[in-house]
């Protein structure tokens, strides 16, 4: 890998909302971070190329700083104690050993192990919407042995939920995100995990693509997102649904969940089912075929 480019600037915050739907609408991915005892936010975006990140210097002011592969790369072994049981279905580990791999594997039969070391990509098992996804997703799968279903994942970041899916018998996976970077890490992770074959990787807006005309409806569609674009897609979903397929968000928060599902309720596409780990939630729905 090659040498990043960080911007970042710090945000006051009483405006991070107003600098989020900034980057949400120029679809630019960022993190924010707080040290415990400061005041203000810091917002960072990293970039590919020492451009890009100028040209967000121009517009928005604040820094940029080179960041050597040492600085950015996870530490061999780092992340290697998370450990993540999904029903009892899947086991998603930190580590990318071999080793380490075939070892739970073999402590763990019939699971499917997961290996998603922490990377530059959303999506290793130990977020909490991340999981509550996984959890959803392995119940699904269940309710359909044998039989073929499709996935659209929306945010696919690291791949995890796309990968899971193909290891739990989807026979078509389409896995769509904004971040190029994202995406050489979603791509990497599925020729690990042996899918790379059995996935569509496309970059774009998840919203651009669900207002276009729907082609083949998914069985089941997963969009973790956040509050906001999953309220813009709501009303797009249904279209690309297959008449009893499911739909599973998540992105929100506790504190938004009832303009999610005043969303949902609009759309026709009522939660049935929700979780909450700590603060994040996420929940499912299923299209009904009126004329059933």
């Amino acid at each position: 890998m090659e040498t990043l480019y960080r911007w970042s600037k710090f945000i006051e915050e009483d405006r991070l909302e107003e600098w989020e739907n900034r980057f949400i609408a120029e679809e630019v991915s960022y993190v924010l971070e707080k040290a415990e005892k400061r005041r203000r936010w810091l917002l960072s975006v990293y970039a590919t190329t020492r451009e890009e990140a100028d040209d967000l210097l121009a517009r928005h002011g604040g820094s940029v700083d080179p960041l050597a592969p040492v600085q950015w790369q996870p530490a061999p072994g780092s992340g290697a104690e998370m450990l993540l049981r999904v029903r009892d279905a899947l086991l998603v580990t930190g580590s990318d050993e071999p080793a380490t791999i075939a070892r739970l594997a073999a402590g763990h039969p019939g699971r499917i192990v997961l290996s998603f070391p922490p990377q530059l990509a959303f999506g290793t098992g130990a977020h909490p919407t991340t999981a509550g996804c996984l959890r959803f997703l392995v119940d699904f799968a269940k309710a359909r042995p044998g039989g073929p279903w499709s996935v659209l994942d929306l945010g696919c970041g690291s791949g995890i939920l796309a990968i899971a899916a193909a290891k739990l018998g989807a026979s078509r996976v389409v896995a769509v995100e904004n971040d190029g970077m994202a995406l050489i890490y979603a791509r990497e992770n599925a020729e690990r995990h042996g899918v790379a074959d059995r996935i569509e990787f496309i970059e774009g807006d998840a919203i651009a693509l669900m207002a276009a005309e729907a082609g083949r409806p998914y069985d089941l569609i997963a969009a973790n997102l956040f509050s906001d674009l999953l309220e813009a897609l709501f009303p797009r979903f249904p279209a690309h649904l297959a008449a009893g397929g499911e739909l599973i968000v998540s992105g929100f928060l506790a504190i938004q969940a009832d303009s999610i599902r005043r969303h949902a309720d609009a759309a026709g596409l009522p939660l049935y089912d929700t979780t909450r780990r700590g603060k994040w939630m996420a929940g499912r729905a299923r299209r009904v075929d009126p004329d059933a």
